[in-house]
């Protein structure tokens, strides 16, 4: 499976959608009112997406997010496995994975329940940790990124990472992020990463802080597992780190607890509008080649 195959979406007419959105924020908590009511309007079943929803999941055709990225994110890991498409409708700020914002859903609403949007498949990770042959946390998805840092005392910490059993590098500094294509443009882009088209099958190792100047993003195949070992520096080394995935769901790790990163065996489906290309959004929502 490839970073990204996109096609036109197969069902002619959506009749039935779980509905997330970000009740915390109120300009979400207002369109979703707005949303649901164009939705069944025209005859669309709608299920809010609490937790008395998710039985319904297998029957949905498409699964709407509103809110920001963070909001997909989490719909994302709950979608994956029962291979929902995700249509994202932005409310607030950049929604970077939207495919509308939503001032200009009732504009697309046909088009969308038409099938005329495109669903594009992205790969997920999936984060395992280990410690003394036991595994201890996981296993779990994530969309963007599996990171490990630094834990409370900001001191910095060794991490040694191998893939296909051969050693690839000691990391010494704040931490390391493991990227799948899609979460190029995110933590890993703050962190001096490049942007990954997310058609291609790779994972992004980029160091957080390194303390040397050679240390520098790394792009690998995703068909192997990478590993990352939380290592003494020395004897009296005691060190202690966060693994957090997505931003979302995290675990504290020990010395010698080992994170297993593999690509997720179902792809994550994305719904866009067919007329905004991968390097169109670049440009919107990133200011990409501007000077």
């Amino acid at each position: 499976m490839g970073g990204a195959i996109s096609s036109v979406h197969k069902d002619k007419f959506i009749r039935s959608v779980v509905l997330f959105h970000n009740e915390q924020k109120p300009q979400a908590v207002r369109w979703v009112r707005s949303v649901r009511s164009l939705l069944q309007a025209r005859g669309v079943q709608v299920w809010m997406g609490h937790t008395s929803a998710m039985r319904h999941l297998p029957q949905a055709d498409i699964a709407i997010a509103l809110g920001g990225d963070g909001t997909m994110l989490r719909a994302a890991r709950l979608l994956a496995p029962n291979s929902v498409p995700l249509l994202g409708i932005n409310t607030g700020g950049l929604g970077f994975l939207s495919g509308t914002d939503a001032a200009d859903f009732r504009k697309n609403i046909h088009s969308i329940l038409d099938g005329g949007f495109v669903m594009q498949e992205r790969w997920m990770l999936s984060a395992e940790v280990f410690l003394g042959g036991k595994c201890i946390f996981g296993p779990h998805i994530a969309l963007n990124d599996c990171v490990i840092r630094c834990g409370d005392t900001a001191r910095a910490i060794t991490l040694q990472a191998s893939c296909e059993n051969l050693f690839v590098a000691d990391y010494f500094g704040d931490g390391l992020i493991v990227s799948t294509p899609t979460g190029s443009t995110a933590y890993a882009l703050a962190a001096g990463g490049p942007v990954v088209d997310p058609r291609l099958d790779t994972f992004l190792i980029v160091p957080i802080c390194p303390h040397t100047l050679t240390q520098r993003p790394l792009i690998i195949p995703a068909k192997h597992p990478v590993f990352v070992r939380l290592a003494q520096r020395n004897r009296n080394d005691r060190p202690a780190a966060l693994l957090s995935l997505d931003g979302q769901v995290s675990c504290s790790l020990k010395v010698d607890a080992e994170v297993r990163i593999q690509r997720y065996e179902k792809p994550f489906k994305l719904l866009v509008n067919p007329k905004r290309s991968y390097f169109e959004v670049l440009h919107k929502k990133l200011k990409w080649g501007e000077r």
